[in-house]
Parts: C-alpha cells; structure tokens; sequence
C-alpha cells in the first residue's frame, strides 16, 4: 500500500512547480504524480485544477477510466493465463488488433498535445496583454511579481 506522508501538509511552491513540470512536460500518471509527491491522487488532481493546468471533471473521469481499464485488462490477462492457446494463427490475429490500439492511443496523445499546445498559446497571449498594459501605464514590469 501507498504511503501517503504529506497527506493535509501545505503545498510548497517548489512542489508546485515540481507538479507542474511533472503534469505538463514529462506527462506522468496521476499515480506516478501521487507517489512523487506522497500525497492521494486525489489530492493531485485537486491541486493541478486550482492551479489551472487541467480541469478536475475531465482528469478525475480520466483517471477512474484508465483505472477501471487496468483492472479489466488484469482480469482478461489472468483468464488468458488459465487458458491453453489453441493455435498461432490467433495470436497473429491478436498482434494486428494490439497495432491498431498503438494507433489509436497515438492520435489521442497527438490530439491532447495539439489541445495542450492552444491552452499554452492563449496563457502567453494573456500575458503579453498583462505586460503590454503595464507598459502604456508606465508601470515596471517586474512590479507586478512583487
């Protein structure tokens, strides 16, 4: 079972901008965050909404789909193990079915990437706007971080 030693504890900024990193750039599992960070994955999930990279609904629903798919693979492969092959022609047959899911998996992280990459353009629009309207203020720039 999972430790979950900064459970209730505060988040830090460097764990904010480690949960970020690992989110965003490196795109690691809801799980995978949770470990890391020793916290629920719920508890990420949370976190990753209130600091705005991605929506509660949409990771929580994600998360209990590929969950609820890993355990249905689990059981599929444990009724596999139980049964004998019958002949190779199937497996061949398999191997095809398991390509065309590659294919499938790989449009989808190419269609989240492209989603990914408008969010990322309109957060720079928006602060090119901020910077823009601190300028004709005659405001520092820097000011607005302190």
């Amino acid at each position: 079972m999972t430790s979950y030693a900064r459970f209730g504890k505060r988040w830090t900024i460097n764990e904010c901008l480690q949960l970020q990193r690992e989110f965003e750039l490196l795109q690691l599992s809801i799980n995978e965050i949770a470990k890391r960070h020793q916290r629920t994955p719920n508890a990420i999930m949370f976190k990753l909404e209130q600091e705005g990279f991605a929506d509660y609904n949409v990771l929580y629903s994600n998360y209990n789909n590929l969950n609820s798919t890993m355990n249905d693979k689990k059981l599929e492969q444990d009724s596999d193990e139980d049964e004998d092959s019958e002949d190779e022609d199937e497996d061949e047959d398999d191997n095809s079915e398991d390509e065309d899911d590659n294919s499938e998996n790989d449009e989808l992280d190419c269609e989240s990437l492209q989603s990914h990459i408008v969010r990322l353009e309109k957060q720079v629009i928006a602060l090119t706007e901020i910077v823009m309207k601190q300028t004709k203020n005659n405001k520092s720039v820097f000011s607005l971080f302190s």
